[in-house]
């Protein structure tokens, strides 16, 4: 079933769009990592399992948001995903630790810090919960910017029958440092902000929201 749904993906994304990814070659595959992207559209979901290095990977790690595990469809596919469950508001503790399992096995995670998709396609402040699980783990953080997944953008072009163009920009990996004993709070909001930053300086500036004119996103760009 799993094989299935990949195929399906991959199969619909690939009549729906031209997709442009620059960078896949930065993905490992035998080391822990944790892919982070600003989440702009519904359709990022599906995009998952569309990408081939990402729906062949040993081991993907997807948390799902607790809001669509009353859906049939969407519990149906996390199910034969191996994607899992996660609730955003309460500590869920027995998920953190499966997820950290899974990273430290090698895995690859796949997402977005802001933890909910931008309503205006700009991005929002993320939340420490990725900080924490890179601090954590040591998997090397890789940061990527996507665009024309919008769910207006979506909207539009499907009612005039035209394809989406959806560009996908990867960074370079980089590390965050393991997490303090002390003084925890001031180090992931710190290092949130590396990871946002890093997000938004991989995309247009129309899509950098808050950390357009964070000094961090303007030194990362002076730095391309």
């Amino acid at each position: 079933m799993r094989r299935f749904i990949i195929w399906l993906a991959q199969f619909v994304f690939g009549i729906m769009t031209r997709t442009k990814i620059d960078g896949l070659e930065k993905i490992p595959t035998n080391e822990p990592a944790i892919l982070t992207g600003n989440h702009i559209g519904i359709l990022d979901g599906v995009m998952i399992p569309s990408i081939p290095v990402l729906a062949n990977h040993p081991n993907l790690v997807v948390v799902v948001a607790e809001k669509y595990e009353d859906n049939r469809l969407f519990r149906w596919a996390v199910k034969h995903l191996n994607f899992m469950f996660i609730d955003r508001f309460n500590p869920d503790i027995a998920t953190l630790r499966k997820v950290i399992r899974k990273i430290e096995d090698d895995g690859l995670m796949v997402i977005s810090p802001e933890g909910t998709r931008s309503k205006d396609a700009q991005m929002i402040e993320g939340k420490p919960g990725t900080a924490y699980l890179a601090a954590k783990t040591g998997a090397k953080v890789i940061p990527f910017g996507a665009t024309g997944t919008e769910d207006r953008v979506v909207k539009s072009r499907f009612k005039r029958f035209k394809r989406l163009d959806v560009h996908i920009n990867i960074g370079e990996p980089y590390t965050i440092p393991p997490l303090p004993k002390s003084g925890r709070e001031d180090f992931l909001q710190k290092y949130t902000d590396e990871i946002m930053c890093q997000i938004a300086a991989l995309l247009p500036p129309e899509y950098r929201g808050v950390y357009a004119d964070h000094p961090r996103t303007q030194e990362l760009l002076q730095q391309a």
